[in-house]
């Protein structure tokens, strides 16, 4: 560069905005790298002059999505974390903190819907336990009304009538 600092700049990290000033040199706000004024278009279909990786999840730090205050989505590495940045598509200031990417976010939904799934076991097991000893302590009333009933005694003769044809008496 020629020692002004562009007010638009392309990155390499998807970056496209105005550049910060860092000692002369225009850098991109995101990743913090030397932005290019003539860095290449990084669309989905754009031809790739670099030498293939063997793995690009090992070559490349991984990246977080973060919005910014606005609703826009960032992509970070984790070492900005902390640090002040400029959101590419509103040029909005803000602190980028790894509890605000959508990856923390959605690890907290899971950690919280496998709490809640612990949570809902252990009672279904309690109210399962709370069936069956009821069940047991309802037959356990029944065996014990049959088992404790006084014995049925024989009924006794019923007192003998006189019998009216009878008149010797």
């Amino acid at each position: 560069m020629t020692g002004r600092v562009s007010d638009t700049v392309a990155c390499g990290c998807g970056y496209r905005g105005r550049a910060v000033d860092v000692g002369g040199r225009a850098v991109c706000p995101i990743c913090r790298t030397a932005a290019s004024e003539t860095a290449p278009s990084r669309g989905p279909f754009a031809a790739s002059t670099a030498s293939p990786r063997p793995s690009a999840a090992a070559a490349e730090p991984q990246k977080f999505r973060v919005p910014c205050p606005r609703g826009h989505l960032l992509k970070a590495g984790a070492h900005l974390f902390g640090q002040q940045v400029v959101c590419p598509e509103c040029n909005e200031v803000f602190l980028l903190q790894a509890e605000d990417s959508l990856e923390r976010r959605k690890e907290r939904e899971r950690e919280r819907l496998a709490a809640e799934e612990r949570f809902a076991k252990r009672w279904l097991g309690r109210s399962i336990w709370a069936a069956a000893f009821i069940v047991a302590a309802l037959a356990g009333l029944i065996v014990f009304s049959f088992v404790a009933r006084p014995p049925a005694t024989p009924p006794a003769d019923p007192p003998s009538v006189p019998d009216p044809a009878d008149r010797s008496g």
